[in-house]
Formats: C-alpha cells, structure tokens, sequence
C-alpha cells in the first residue's frame, strides 16, 4: 500500500459495523463520521449519532478531511437511502485535499452508496 492510499483495514471492523448500524431499521443511529487517525491515511469512525443529516453537518471540522455516511429519505420513493459525504474543511492545505480526493473511489467501493462532495 502506498503512503497516498487510504488505509480501510487498520479499523475496518469498526467502518464496517458503522455502516451495518446505519443500515440496521432496529437501530436509531443514522450517521457516522470517519477521519484519519492522526496524520496516517488510516480511516477510522470518530463519531455517529441519531440526529440526522444536520447533526452530522455540526460535526465537520474546517481543518480537517472528514467522511460522513448518512441515511436520508429518497423523494421518490421515501425509502432511506445511505449516502457518502465527503468534507475537507476550508483550512486543509492544497495538497492534502488532492491527496484525500484520490481516496474517494475506495472508499465508495467500501461502503458500496451513493457519493456527495461537500
């Protein structure tokens, strides 16, 4: 694994089992928040709660490169649909921007959703 890849299999249980609650309608969590162990390229779940797309919106941070996952209502058929979300905050610098947008496809290919870029 190169230094630039993000590294999914550090925490891959916790990402997974993230993923799996959201998905769970037994369970009242509807996001999941995920940022870089330190200054790694290891991805690890940082947060999740129950509140909803504006609760997960208060948790971005604008120094950070942070990934949200999000269950929301289709406005086609009101089935709740999970999306990925991808922040970088205003006060990440230009190449770690770059460095995490390469990250994108793996980490939709983990998650197997939809993708936004925020």
């Amino acid at each position: 694994m190169s230094k630039r890849t993000v590294n999914l299999d550090t925490y891959s249980l916790s990402l997974f089992t993230a993923k799996e609650d959201i998905l769970n309608p037994r369970s009242s969590t509807s996001w999941a928040l995920f940022a870089y162990d330190g200054v790694t390229n290891n991805l690890k779940l940082a947060d999740s709660g129950a509140g909803g797309v504006a609760e997960l919106a208060a948790k971005f941070h604008i120094s950070k490169p942070q990934y949200g996952l999000c269950k929301v209502g289709s406005v086609e058929t009101g089935a709740p649909r999970i999306v990925l979300i991808s922040w970088v905050g205003q006060n990440v610098d230009d190449y770690r921007r770059t460095e995490c947008a390469t990250h994108i496809p793996a980490l939709k290919n983990f998650f197997k959703v939809q993708y936004i870029r925020m």
